[in-house]
């Protein structure tokens, strides 16, 4: 009869947890499940993308003390508000109220790789500036779809976006968004390469 040690129940049982876990995230590749196929087959809703901003979208920060979870809200921002504003395999990202200065609308240009960081204002100030957007499927799951290489949206890219505010806990701000305008002649996202 063989004896196992404490330290090999501990591997079988991490493994077999993680082999679990693994399983209940990603779905195993499928006909039926063409998300775990292929991203690139995962497109933005046709009618996200709008010809005229929404009707009295304000900014972030007037956003965040005046909306509660469940609104409706149009909101005006800035892609940013980090170094990696978009979530790398969901249809996720950020904006930044336009009271926020990039280093691209400073004297501060030259110093900044990364200017949708906002790494000139205060981080306290700008925590309460940012919202997230999620663009989501019809079962509200966001979608699996890396937006920064998709190439709809850039950093610092002025927008307003219109949905439905999912979260305000924990000082969260989530807006699902419906409707999106890139709004046009906007010489700092024009700076953008």
């Amino acid at each position: 009869m063989q004896h196992f040690s404490s330290k090999h129940i501990v591997a079988l049982v991490a493994i077999t947890f993680f082999s679990f876990t693994v399983a209940c995230d990603k779905p195993a590749p499928t006909a039926a499940n063409p998300v775990a196929q292929s991203a690139g087959s995962i497109a933005l809703p046709a009618n996200l993308l709008v010809t005229e901003q929404p009707a009295g979208a304000i900014g972030v920060i007037e956003a965040r003390t005046a909306a509660k979870t469940g609104d409706r809200v149009a909101v005006i921002g800035r892609i940013g508000g980090s170094r990696a504003p978009f979530v790398s395999s969901r249809a996720i990202f950020t904006i930044v109220d336009q009271s926020m200065k990039s280093c691209l609308e400073t004297d501060e240009e030259e110093h900044c790789p990364r200017p949708w960081d906002y790494c000139c204002e205060d981080k306290k100030e700008l925590a309460k500036s940012i919202a997230s957007i999620e663009i989501s499927d019809a079962n509200g799951k966001p979608l699996a779809l890396a937006l920064e290489s998709e190439g709809t949206f850039k950093p610092l890219m002025l927008i307003a976006v219109e949905g439905t505010l999912q979260s305000t806990e924990g000082g969260s701000f989530v807006v699902r968004a419906e409707h999106v305008y890139k709004i046009p002649n906007d010489p700092p996202a024009s700076k953008m390469k």
